[in-house]
């Protein structure tokens, strides 16, 4: 990959492949393992599938794209891609972004903490000699543990961040992201020989179109832009070390296809096998740690499988960390000229104290992740696309998203569609997001 049209010194990715490595990386994470199959399971199955799958393909590839093409032609973090192109209030609305995601990070990066101490668990035997509930209450009342492990995630991504784009985020991306399909694959396979999964997997794949309504559709559509991780312009900051030959279309393709593999395949892992053993699918966070050990004790040699799950899981959820404290090291390197070593041994160690209030209480987590993460996320996408399809302008973002395709690439109907149709996507989002948020803390 050449490094033309960079800017003088920025990094950039060293492979097309290692780039999509690492693009497929920040999508697939805890939304996919968690989030997606008890979405599935409360909004019709196959039904919701169908639906996801859509949606995938009519707002998640676009909204990639879009996010690719304007990190790529400014260089910059989303503070300064805002401000390049001259968006008014662009100053405001990439502080706004950083925050969020700098927020987010913090409180994601002791969820992060619980699947590895999940992952010791399954290893020690722990997971398999205690009630699965218990195991995780404990869990949540043992502050030291649960910010041992934070600290630890966060030693992690600090070792892999100061070794820069290419030596850090690609080579650990592009080593680390297929043996994690080929873990997952075998998971799902020995998951799929249980006896009686055939009634599980009926539910998971037959659609049954008389469940679809406008709440499945709200939730899918919201179930790709939080899987997808749009809205935390991920994309943007990821974007902005790609050289000019890159072909963001196919780009955009890989990490969407990518992704969707990831969730379709994390759903044959619970969602059948939870239903056929008439365990609680719709438990929200506990799902991961309380109803999948319950799936692997029924398994012969769960145990050993159980460790390969959140093995494969903590591994998916660092790389969407890594996303996110990139986001926030870009934006001190690009404005304040900070160096990198600094910018990330100052944003890890200022999550760490952040984290604390999230070690102590599961409830900031929730409330938290309702604000930062369903509400603020989607008005990060909507400036996004504010900033290329109605600042930029038709001409620079066909050009931009062109530039290295072999064909035309996308045209003018992507354009009008990420300034339109894609935005009334995210109005959708926000206000389901905010109708949450009113209900939670003043209902």
């Amino acid at each position: 990959m050449s490094e033309g049209g960079r800017a003088p010194g920025r990094a950039t990715f060293g492979s097309f492949y290692g780039a999509l490595m690492a693009f497929i990386g920040v999508a697939v994470g805890l939304g996919n393992f968690w989030r997606f199959p008890y979405m599935a399971a409360a909004f019709g199955g196959g039904a919701f599938l169908v639906v996801y799958c859509v949606i995938v393909l009519l707002f998640g590839v676009p909204a990639i794209a879009a996010e690719f093409a304007l990190g790529r032609l400014t260089r910059r973090n989303p503070l300064g891609a805002f401000r390049a192109v001259g968006m008014p209030g662009g100053r405001a609305a990439g502080w706004m972004v950083v925050l969020t995601i700098f927020v987010a990070s913090s409180y994601y990066a002791v969820v992060v903490g619980w699947v590895f101490v999940y992952f010791v668990y399954s290893l020690t035997g722990a997971l398999g000699t205690a009630r699965p509930d218990a195991l995780f209450q404990s869990l949540l009342g043992g502050v030291p543990v649960q910010l041992g492990a934070t600290a630890l995630v966060l030693g992690l991504a600090a070792l892999v961040l100061l070794l820069g784009v290419r030596k850090g985020i690609e080579r650990v991306s592009a080593i680390g992201l297929p043996v994690l399909f080929v873990l997952l694959l075998v998971l799902m396979a020995r998951v799929l020989a249980l006896p009686g999964v055939e009634r599980g997997l009926r539910f998971y794949l037959v659609p049954d179109f008389s469940k679809l309504n406008a709440g499945v559709v709200a939730a899918a559509l919201g179930q790709v832009f939080f899987s997808l991780s749009l809205g935390g312009t991920f994309h943007v900051t990821y974007g902005s070390y790609l050289g000019g030959d890159v072909d963001l279309p196919r780009s955009a393709w890989g990490t969407a296809i990518g992704d969707t593999l990831a969730a379709l395949f994390a759903g044959f892992l619970v969602v059948p096998a939870a239903a056929t053993f008439g365990l609680d699918l719709a438990s929200g966070p506990p799902l991961t740690f309380v109803t999948v050990p319950r799936i692997f004790a029924h398994i012969a040699g769960g145990a050993g499988f159980a460790a390969l799950f959140f093995g494969l899981l903590f591994f998916a959820a660092f790389l969407s960390s890594i996303a996110g404290l990139e986001v926030v090291i870009a934006m001190l390197v690009d404005e304040f000229h900070v160096s990198r070593t600094a910018a990330v041994l100052g944003v890890c160690g200022t999550e760490l104290l952040l984290a604390l209030p999230a070690v102590r209480s599961v409830g900031w987590i929730l409330k938290s992740d309702l604000f930062w993460g369903s509400t603020m996320q989607p008005i990060g996408s909507a400036c996004a696309l504010v900033a290329l399809a109605w600042v930029v302008g038709k001409g620079r973002a066909l050009e931009e998203v062109r530039r290295g395709a072999p064909g035309a690439g996308f045209g003018a109907l992507w354009f009008y569609w990420i300034r339109y149709v894609v935005p009334l996507g995210i109005v959708v989002i926000l206000a389901l997001g905010l109708k949450d948020v009113f209900a939670t803390f003043f209902g």
